[in-house]
C-alpha cells in the first residue's frame, strides 16, 4: 500500500461524535454548522451510513453510499445493514455483539446485486436523541485492489520471466552490493542466497578483469552507455566463466540508484569456435597440402587453388592462375565436355560422376588427369569445387602392367607348355621303362629261336650242295636263302631291342660336340648331295668340352639328320646350331638344335615318335627304333631330346647335355 493510499484512508477514518446531518435529525442553534456538515457529507468521496445500534435500521445514507450500494436513498434508508451492505448475521453484529472497533479496516460490503466489494471501512458509535447509532464511513478500493493484483501477477511474469532466463541477470546498488541475481545466475556460478546477500559484484569478477570493470563502472554510474561488455566471473568452484553482456544504470533526480546487467555465457560457446576454428585450420592444412590439387572457380574462373594444383598446372605461383579462366588448363578436346558438366553444377548440392581427360600446363605439357566437381557456396555465392589427381603416371603403370601381364600370360603358356611336354616325356620314360622290361625277355626268348633257325638253315644249306644238282633242289635252296635272310633281319632287329632295353655301359671321355656334328654330317654328306640338300652352320666355337660316349652319341646325331634328310624333298635346308646355357645355380648344359625345312610331323604323331617299332616309312624300310634308341642313349647321358614340329614347315630337333657327368656315373652302367 501506497503512502498516499494510506493517508487517504487515514482520513477517511475522521471521527463523527458531536456532529449531525441536515434535516429532521439534525437540530442545533448552530445552522451555519449543519449547513457545512451536510455539504461535506454530499461531497464526499466516502460512502456514509448512519445506522440505529439497537435495531440496525439504516436511516442516513450520503451519495456516495447511495452510489456504491446500487439503489436509490429512499431504498437504503428504513433498511436492516445485516445482509443488505453487512456480510454478519442477525446477532453477530461486530461492533454491538462482538464489540469490537473497526477503524479503517478492510471489509466486505455487500450491493444490492449481492455483488461484493472490498472497502476501507472505520465505524464510530454516537448519540442521536439519546438513541446510540453506528456512524460507518466506507472507501471502495476494488479498483485499487484490481490493480494490485494485476500488478502483483505483472510482477510475477516479470519475476518468472527474469528467473527462467538462460542469460544471467543482475541487479546491483550504487556500492556493488547485489539486490537481485536471477536462478541461471545462481546456477551457473554456483552461490546460495546467503553466500550472494554477503558478497560484492567485485568479489566474482576475476583478478585479470577488475581494473578494467572497475573504469566501466565508474562510466556506468556516470550514464556511459556500453552495449556490449565482455567479462570473467569466478564461479564457486573455482572456474573461470565467460560472459558477454550490456550494462545499464538507472537514476532517481539525477543520481545513479541501481545497475542492470544481463549476460550470456559464451564458455560454451567459446569452446565451439575455437574447436570450429582448429577445424577450419585442420581443414585447410588438409587442403592445403592435398596430395590431389583441389580448386574453386566460378563464372569459370580461378577463385582459389592449393599447392598440387600449382604444381600441377606448372604455375611459379597461385597468382598465375587466380583470376584466369579456367578453359584455358582444359585440353581442346574436353572444352565443350566441362563446359556442360559446369551447367549440371549450376544446380546446388549436386556432385558430378569422376571423369578422364587431359589438361594442358602453363609450360604447354598435357598431363592425364581424372576430375570429380560439387556444387558448393563460397562467401555467400555459388562456386564449384573441382578435385583433380594426375594419373599420368597410373597410366604408364597400367601400361606397364598390361605389358607383364602380357609377358605372364606367355610365360604361362610356356610353361604349361613346358609342364605338358614334361609329363608327356615322363610318361615316355615310363613307356619307355616298361617297354625295355618286355622287350628284354621278349628278345632273349627270340635270339635262341632264331639262333635254332639260321644253323638249320646252314645244315640244309651244306646238305643240299653235297647231293646232285636238281632244278627241284634249286627251289629248295632259294627258299632257305630266302628264310635265312628273314632270319638274319629278325636277329638284327632283336639285337637292337636288346641294345634299347639293356643297361649297357658308356664310355664317358672329353668330347668337342662341334667335330662331333661335323663327324655326324661327313657320314650323311653323300645322301645329302645327292638329294641337293643344303646345310647351314651355326656352331658356338665357344663351345665348352662335354662328358660323353663319342660313338653314341655320333649314332644320334647321325640318326637325327638321316631323319631330317627323309622328310625333305629335293633342294630342302637343314639348320645345325649349338650353344652353350648357363644359368646361376644350376648345371652347365650345351644345347644342339637340329632343323629342318621338310613336311613335318603330324600333331598326332609327335607324341609316339619315341615309341618302339612307330614308323611312317613303308613296311620293309626301317623297324622304327632309331629314335628310341636315340631317347635312350640321351637319357643314359643325362640330358633331353625334344621335338617341335609344324606340318608343312618343318621339324626341329633339340638335344640338352650335361656339360660334366655326376661323379658316380662316370663308369657306371647307364
Amino acid at each position: 500500500m501506497s503512502n498516499y493510499q494510506t493517508n487517504q484512508e487515514q482520513h477517511s477514518c475522521l471521527p463523527l461524535a458531536g456532529r449531525s446531518f441536515d434535516g429532521d435529525l439534525f437540530q442545533g442553534d448552530d445552522a451555519e454548522s449543519r449547513q457545512c456538515l451536510a455539504a461535506i457529507l454530499a461531497t464526499a468521496q466516502v460512502g456514509i451510513l448512519v445506522i440505529d445500534a439497537e435495531s440496525h435500521v439504516i436511516v442516513e445514507a450520503n451519495p456516495k453510499a447511495v452510489e456504491v450500494i446500487g439503489v436509490t436513498r429512499d431504498e437504503i434508508l428504513g433498511s436492516v445493514c445485516h445482509r443488505f451492505i453487512c456480510v454478519s448475521q442477525i446477532g453477530q453484529c461486530p461492533i454491538t455483539d462482538l464489540g469490537q472497533c473497526i477503524d479503517c479496516g478492510e471489509r466486505q460490503l455487500i450491493t444490492a446485486r449481492g455483488d461484493y466489494v472490498t472497502v476501507v471501512k472505520t465505524v464510530a458509535q454516537i448519540t442521536i436523541k439519546g438513541r446510540p447509532h453506528l456512524v460507518e464511513s466506507f472507501l471502495d478500493i476494488s479498483d485499487r485492489k484490481r490493480t494490485e493484483e494485476a500488478l502483483r501477477e505483472s510482477e510475477e511474469r516479470c519475476r518468472d520471466i527474469l528467473d527462467n532466463a538462460n542469460d544471467l541477470i543482475q541487479s546491483v546498488d550504487v556500492n556493488g552490493s547485489f539486490i537481485y541475481v536471477n536462478r541461471a545466475w545462481k546456477s551457473t556460478l554456483g552461490y546460495s542466497d546467503q553466500e550472494i546477500a554477503s558478497m560484492k559484484v567485485f568479489d566474482i569478477i576475476t583478478p585479470a578483469c577488475r581494473d578494467h570493470c572497475g573504469l566501466l563502472f565508474q562510466q556506468i554510474m556516470k550514464g556511459v552507455v556500453v552495449p556490449r561488455v565482455e567479462v570473467q566471473f569466478l564461479a564457486r568452484d573455482g572456474r573461470t566463466v565467460v560472459l558477454e553482456g550490456s550494462i545499464n544504470c538507472s537514476f532517481v533526480d539525477g543520481t545513479p540508484s541501481v545497475t542492470r546487467g544481463i549476460f550470456r555465457d559464451m564458455t560454451e560457446r567459446n569452446r565451439m569456435e575455437r574447436e570450429l576454428s582448429q577445424s577450419e585450420e585442420r581443414y585447410r592444412q588438409l587442403v592445403e597440402h592435398a596430395p590431389e590439387a583441389i580448386v574453386v572457380h566460378s563464372q569459370g574462373k580461378f577463385l582459389y587453388v592449393n599447392n598440387e594444383a600449382v604444381r600441377l598446372f606448372g604455375a611459379e605461383s597461385r597468382d598465375q592462375l587466380l583470376g584466369t579462366p579456367i578453359v584455358n588448363v582444359i585440353h581442346p578436346d574436353y572444352r565443350d565436355m566441362v563446359r556442360g558438366r559446369m551447367r549440371e553444377l549450376e544446380t546446388p548440392n549436386t556432385v558430378v560422376p569422376t571423369m578422364e581427360m587431359k589438361v594442358m600446363r602453363l609450360d604447354g605439357g598435357v598431363i592425364d588427369v581424372e576430375s570429380v566437381g560439387t556444387s558448393i557456396s563460397l562467401n555467400g555465392e555459388p562456386a564449384i569445387q573441382v578435385v583433380v589427381r594426375d594419373t599420368t603416371q597410373r597410366k604408364l603403370l597400367e601400361a606397364e602392367r598390361e605389358q607383364w601381364q602380357k609377358k605372364l600370360e606367355l610365360k604361362v603358356e610356356e610353361k604349361t607348355r613346358h609342364l605338358k611336354e614334361a609329363q608327356a616325356k615322363l610318361i615316355q620314360s615310363e613307356k619307355m621303362v616298361t617297354l625295355g622290361e618286355v622287350v628284354s625277355g621278349a628278345s632273349h626268348e627270340l635270339n635262341n629261336p632264331l639262333a635254332g633257325i639260321l644253323s638249320a638253315i646252314q645244315l640244309l644249306r651244306s646238305s643240299a650242295l653235297n647231293q646232285p644238282i636238281l632244278p627241284e633242289l634249286m627251289d629248295g635252296i632259294d627258299v632257305l636263302e630266302s628264310i635265312e635272310s628273314a632270319a638274319i633281319r629278325c636277329q638284327s632287329i632283336v639285337e637292337d631291342l636288346i641294345r634299347f632295353s639293356t643297361q649297357t655301359r658308356c664310355n664317358f671321355a672329353q668330347m668337342d660336340l662341334n667335330e662331333l656334328l661335323r663327324d655326324s654330317l661327313e657320314v650323311m654328306a653323300e645322301e645329302f648331295v645327292r638329294a641337293q640338300i643344303r646345310v647351314e652352320w651355326r656352331i658356338d666355337p665357344e663351345l665348352p668340352a662335354i662328358e660323353g660316349d663319342f660313338v653314341k652319341l655320333l649314332e644320334v646325331f647321325t640318326n637325327i639328320l638321316q631323319n631330317s634328310k627323309n622328310a625333305l624333298p629335293d633342294q630342302g635346308l637343314v639348320e645345325v646350331s649349338t650353344r652353350h646355357l648357363k644359368k646361376y645355380g644350376e648345371t652347365q648344359q650345351v644345347i644342339v638344335s637340329i632343323r629342318d625345312t621338310g613336311c613335318g610331323i603330324p600333331s598326332p604323331n609327335l607324341s609316339k615318335i619315341f615309341d618302339p617299332f612307330f614308323t611312317t616309312k613303308p613296311v620293309g624300310k626301317g623297324p622304327g627304333l632309331g629314335l628310341t634308341v636315340s631317347y635312350g642313349i640321351i637319357k643314359r647321358h643325362g640330358g633331353d631330346i625334344d621335338v617341335r614340329s609344324t606340318v608343312g614347315k618343318g621339324t626341329e630337333v633339340v638335344v640338352t647335355l650335361p656339360v660334366r657327368q655326376p661323379e658316380k656315373q662316370g663308369s657306371a652302367p647307364a
